[in-house]
């Protein structure tokens, strides 16, 4: 997968800690956290997946806020659910977040 990692250290660099902090309240909605449960109990993650330098770079930029930790997270999930051939909108929806170099907060799944 390949994320536009400009767009997104960006994007972050420029919000200020209450905006971040709002964007992780947003995933905490019913719709967005049980999406992401399901896919990571569909793909049994056993091991980190190459995503350091990024969250050294956007750890250095957020002033090591956790965004970076749901951001490597994130990655994880979708190299390993791509890897295991899963095919789910709302994976769809999290990898195109970051290809447009965007953090993915809001999700609601289309009927």
């Amino acid at each position: 997968m390949q994320i536009d990692k400009e767009k997104l250290l960006k994007n972050l660099s420029s919000m200020e800690q209450e905006k971040l902090d709002e964007l992780l309240d947003c995933r905490d909605d019913d719709g967005f956290d049980k999406e992401w449960l399901d896919l990571y109990e569909k793909c049994n993650i056993s091991s980190k997946a190459e995503t350091k330098d990024l969250f050294l770079s956007l750890s250095k930029l957020t002033n090591g806020h956790e965004i970076c930790s749901y951001i490597s997270d994130d990655l994880e999930l979708i190299q390993k659910a791509r890897a295991l051939g899963i095919d789910l909108e709302f994976l769809e929806y999290l990898e195109s977040s970051y290809k447009k170099g965007v953090f993915p907060s809001k999700y609601k799944r289309s009927k």
